[in-house]
């Protein structure tokens, strides 16, 4: 498997990624979540009218159940 990254990536599933503890790992876990809920609480209704521009355009008029992308 080759990856576009160079080592060490904590992004590729390889097993030459180094590890953390627990505790650096909760750490950096509430550190993105910290940030994942500033950005949500900031940019909240753009993220939404996104999605409903998104589900919109997918709205199948004959059978509104299904989505137009939905191949089955």
């Amino acid at each position: 498997m080759t990856h576009k990254h160079q080592y060490p990536c904590p992004m590729c599933d390889c097993d030459k990624t180094r590890t953390l503890s627990d505790e650096s790992a909760v750490e950096i876990y509430e550190f993105l979540e910290a940030i994942s809920a500033n950005f949500q609480s900031r940019y909240w209704h753009r993220i939404a009218r996104h999605y409903a521009m998104i589900a919109k355009r997918n709205i199948n008029e004959q059978q509104p159940w299904r989505r137009k992308d939905n191949p089955f």
